[in-house]
This record gives structure tokens, sequence and C-alpha cells, in this order.
């Protein structure tokens, strides 16, 4: 019944494209999963701006996490005669439909952000999710030294494929470590820092020996550094984030939070801004993008951008340096007088 849902839905699509005039400028659809986190924003302001830097325009909607908000979301934007779609995808379920409508009415799909095998999008352009998560568990790994200890892992919503992805990574380091113990790994639905918050102090009560906690996002390190707090640990046990939010750097920066990686939004976004365009005309994407790998092995080609991980050693460097914050931001407390990093 879903399935001939899904289809009746499709077929009401069929003929979007040809509701674009000839002259009329290209329209391609951004769908985003919410703009509930600190970086979404920046994923909108920037697509948008190189979207229209290439004379064509944007319809943007964000779905608060609902997949079926955003299948609704897609089956609009496809009636109303986009030429591409471009989904970060709140599920597999959400993904399938929206890429089952959109080729229904001959319109290409990019996935954005995040990876989802089997699912035929026409390109993706994501950031190395496994890189992230090696980074986070090397970190770990040389803080706690030659002892080791045990280790738990902040997972994001499970399923998720950056998620999984991240998660998969940290542990093929840190299962070949000896000495290092995963004692758990716990799912969050929303990846948010109130569930890191209760999944922390759970996390503290079973394994009161706990050394590291590696966090697949920066909102699940600052709930999980609250809880360390809020228990006096926090120079006991070393956090690992992912995303960089200004709030992470500046606990990177005061020594509250050991390492965060920084996956640098704008050239995300500006890529699947120029695959967009380009499947909307008909052409073949060229990119203008620093370091990138546009990896053709698999069923989808896909644009991968590199993330940078980084340390209060390198915070500045890698952080400031790229523009990702102002220093002034990282830093708030700083003066010459007192070197970069501000007191507790």
């Amino acid at each position: 019944m879903k399935r001939l849902l899904l289809l009746l839905l499709a077929l009401l699509c069929a003929g979007c494209a040809c509701q674009t005039k000839p002259g009329d400028p290209v329209r391609v659809g951004f769908l985003l999963t919410s703009l509930e986190k600190e970086r979404y924003h920046k994923d909108r302001t920037f697509f948008t701006r190189e979207v229209e830097k290439q004379g064509a325009q944007v319809d943007f909607e964000s779905s608060r996490g609902d997949a079926s908000v955003q299948i609704e979301q897609a089956r609009q934007a496809l009636s109303e005669g986009i030429r591409c779609l471009v989904l970060h995808a709140v599920d597999r379920q959400a993904a399938q439909a929206v890429v089952e409508m959109a080729h229904q009415a001959k319109v290409p799909v990019v996935g954005y952000d995040r990876s989802l095998p089997g699912i035929p999008f026409d390109w993706a352009v994501v950031h190395d999710s496994q890189a992230v998560g090696r980074a986070q568990a090397e970190f770990a790994v040389r803080a706690l030294g030659p002892a080791g200890g045990e280790v738990a892992i902040l997972k994001g919503t499970e399923g998720n494929p950056v998620a999984e992805a991240i998660t998969r990574a940290n542990l093929e380091v840190l299962q070949a470590i000896p000495g290092v113990r995963v004692v758990g790994v716990v799912p969050h639905a929303h990846w948010v820092a109130e569930e890191a918050h209760a999944s922390t102090r759970n996390l503290l009560k079973r394994y009161p020996d706990l050394k590291a906690l590696l966090a697949n996002n920066s909102s699940l390190a600052r709930g999980a550094i609250q809880a360390l707090r809020e228990s006096h640990r926090e120079s006991s046990i070393y956090v690992a984030g992912a995303d960089a939010d200004l709030a992470n750097c500046q606990l990177v920066a005061r020594g509250l939070q050991g390492m965060d990686v920084l996956k640098e939004i704008e050239p995300l976004a500006r890529g699947a801004a120029q695959v967009a365009v380009a499947l909307a005309r008909g052409q073949e994407p060229i990119l203008q993008v620093p370091q990138h790998r546009v990896d053709r092995e698999g069923p989808v080609p896909t644009l991968v951008l590199p993330v940078r991980p980084f340390d209060r050693q390198t915070l500045e460097e890698v952080v400031v340096g790229s523009g990702f914050h102002p220093r002034v931001a990282v830093f708030p407390t700083a003066s010459p007088t007192r070197g970069n990093y501000p007191e507790d």
C-alpha cells in the first residue's frame, strides 16, 4: 500500500519539468533535515550563494527531522518545476521515496552530506566521515597513553549513515589497541546535548573508571562535558567531538574538550551547488572545489571533502586560520599578554 501511494505521488509529479518556461532561470531544490544545528544555517547560506552565482535559483525547505514532511516537500518542489533536487535525507525511507518520485519526473537527485548505500542518487556530496572517526580514536589513544583504559562512544541516530561511518572507524582503531576497551556504544535519536548529558551520567555510574568519550558530533560532546563537570570528572575523561561548533572550539581552547573535527561547510555546499546546477542544465559537473576527490568506483559518483582534526595546540591554525570561526569568538577572553588560551 505504501509503495502504491508513493507511485501515485510520483505520477502526479511526472510532468513537472515541463512547467519551466523558456527563458526562466534554472531552479534547484535544497531540502535540509533541519535548521536546529548551528552548522545547517551555513549549509543554506553557502549553497544559495553558489547557486545564485551561477545564475540559478534555490527553492529551500527544512523538514524539522520529519520524514513525512520531507517527502511532501519534495513532491511540492517537483510539482513546481525544479530541475534538480539536493537532498539531506531524514532517513533511508524518505530518501528512497524522494528519489523514486524525482526519477519518475526525470529530475536528478544529489545526496547531500549523507551517503546511503543502495539509494540510487545521481550524485552524492559528502565529508569523509570515516576520517572523522579515525581521527577521534587516534587522538584519544594518544591521550590515554600506554595504560589505555575504558572508552565509550556517543553515537548519533542508529542507522544514520554518518553515525555508522564515524562509529565504525572509531571501533576499527580502538579495537586494534591493546589495553583499550570499548565499554559502550550509545545511540542518540536526535544528536542533541540533552540526550548525551543523560547517557553520560548513566555511563559514569556504570563505568567509574571510564577514560574517554568519543562523540559523533559537537552537540553530543557538549552534553557529555556538562555531565562530566557536574560530576567533577572533566579533568580525568578525554572528550572528542565533530563539527567544530563555536561552543566546542571554546571548550577545546579552555582544555575542557580534547579535540574536535572541522568539517568545512563552504566547500561541501559549494560542491553540491555546482553539481546540482550542472545536472539541472543537463551537463557533466565540472567542480571548482579545492582539495576534493571524486569517487566513481561505486554506483553513485561521489564528491568527497576532507576533514581537519584539531586540538588545543592546533585550534588557531585549523579553525581560525581557515576562517571557519573568528579568533575573537574562539578566544573571547584572550589577551596578548596572556597568550591564546582563556582561563576556565
